[in-house]
């Protein structure tokens, strides 16, 4: 009778268990997280917590699987970022932030990945603003309707536009001004230039829209000084207008927020101040700061060498082609075909070249950071060839042919024998040929940093 019982309340607790929702929940959500079914496991645990919850159990598998969750959710945020997917990137993020919230709100803490805010906002700021140009054109376009429909999208990203209307223009321009305002005090002056520059489009009197616009683009603008050449080496040339060179070919190239100083005026405002030379970066950082610079480029001249050849008579080795008759022996006929010996010429030559190696830095004045520091070298030639041949020039070439073709002859080799240079280039224009190829090389550099 014992034993009938016991068995009997065995059996009676076994029931008693199965009909608990609790304990088919927990059964339910193992599964799910078994599977790899996180998402799903983590709403039964969340259910389990919304009516018990003291339940440490239900507590503890929550955030594990509500954590895989969110990791989940970060890589497809990151995916779809790189592809340039930026609303459902935005929406996966809004998601994680909800879900992370609600946990939070019965008693499970979720870590947050902070590494992904910076480029939340990134894209948040991006996607606003194109939402924005987008709003606007319709509005122009008597559009409202639809206008009203983007603002709203604006709206579930960024609360400052919850109240717009597009029938009372101030509340379509107050959240950009206020964004553009926040911008400029927190010094992000190009940001702030955009912003104002939207808000004066659409309405001129705006507040001091125009102003702040105007402040804006004075404070994004950065003053970049290119300084007097060091020359670390000697030379017999003057080649000081490498900076003047420099200066008008980074002009050429600026970007809408730099601004390149006159050298001229530059240099003398430096040499008042006592600035005569600049042994290092220190020194053209103060040199900077004095005169309020965004950047300073500092030029020094290692090397610089000119030679110049003299006249000389120089035999040189070509190939003659010519043609020889070849009987065929089954036809009897002949045919010509081309041959090629080697040959000599002689080439009247005198030259001149030059060498330079130049340091190029560029300075950030405010921190005195070295954004830039490089070597540059230049070698121009200048050669003239006056050349003679006892046979034809026109069946003289350089080289062999490859496969069935004549060998390619440039313009200059004919020249050689048929129309030869007479004079040298002027040494100063040979001078300037090297400063631009420097300049030139310098400036790929410097551009970027700049932007």
């Amino acid at each position: 009778m014992g034993v009938v019982k016991i068995i009997a309340v065995a059996v009676l607790l076994g029931l008693i268990a199965a009909c608990n929702p609790q304990t088919k929940l927990f059964k339910q959500a193992r599964i799910q997280s078994n599977n790899g079914m996180y998402e799903d496991a983590a709403n039964l645990y969340y259910n389990v917590l919304l009516t018990d919850s003291k339940n440490k159990l239900a507590r503890a598998e929550l955030k594990n699987n509500a954590q895989k969750v969110i990791a989940d959710k970060f890589a497809k945020f990151s995916k779809l970022v790189i592809e340039d997917r930026i609303e459902e990137a935005l929406k996966t993020y809004k998601y994680a932030k909800e879900y992370t919230q609600n946990a939070a709100k019965v008693g499970v803490v979720l870590e947050w990945p902070h590494e992904y805010d910076e480029v939340y906002n990134d894209i948040k700021n991006e996607y606003t603003q194109q939402q924005y140009d987008i709003a606007v054109s319709l509005i122009q376009n008597r559009k409202y309707e639809a206008a009203e429909k983007v603002f709203g999208r604006i709206a579930l990203y960024d609360s400052s536009y919850k109240d717009v209307s597009v029938l009372r223009l101030n509340t379509v321009l107050e959240p950009l001004y206020a964004k553009a305002t926040e911008q400029y005090n927190s010094k992000q002056f190009k940001e702030a230039y955009y912003a104002f520059n939207k808000i004066v489009q659409i309405d001129d009197q705006y507040k001091d829209a125009q102003k702040m616009r105007a402040l804006s683009i004075q404070q994004a603008t950065s003053i970049v000084g290119v300084l007097p050449l060091q020359l670390n080496t000697n030379t017999h040339y003057n080649i000081t207008n490498i900076a003047d060179a420099l200066a008008d070919l980074i002009g050429q190239q600026q970007g809408g927020y730099v601004k390149i100083a006159n050298v001229q005026a530059l240099h003398r405002d430096l040499e008042s101040r006592g600035f005569n030379g600049f042994k290092n970066t220190a020194q053209a950082a103060e040199a900077g700061k004095s005169l309020n610079l965004g950047y300073v480029i500092l030029l020094q001249l290692d090397t610089f060498e000119y030679v110049r050849q003299a006249k000389q008579t120089v035999v040189r080795e070509g190939y003659e082609a010519f043609t020889e008759s070849i009987l065929n022996p089954y036809t009897k006929t002949y045919s010509s075909i081309s041959k090629f010996k080697k040959a000599t010429y002689t080439d009247n030559t005198e030259g001149q070249q030059v060498y330079m190696v130049l340091k190029v830095t560029l300075i950030q004045v405010n921190t005195g950071d070295v954004l830039l520091n490089e070597v540059v070298m230049v070698f121009r030639k200048d050669e003239l060839h006056a050349a003679k041949f006892s046979g034809n020039p026109n069946n003289l070439y350089p080289n062999l042919p490859e496969g069935n073709y004549l060998p390619q002859v440039s313009r200059e080799w004919r020249d050689m024998f048929f129309n030869p240079r007479k004079d040298l280039l002027p040494v100063n224009d040979l001078i300037n040929q090297a400063v631009y190829e420097a300049t030139s090389k310098m400036a790929t550099f410097i551009q970027p940093k700049l932007r």
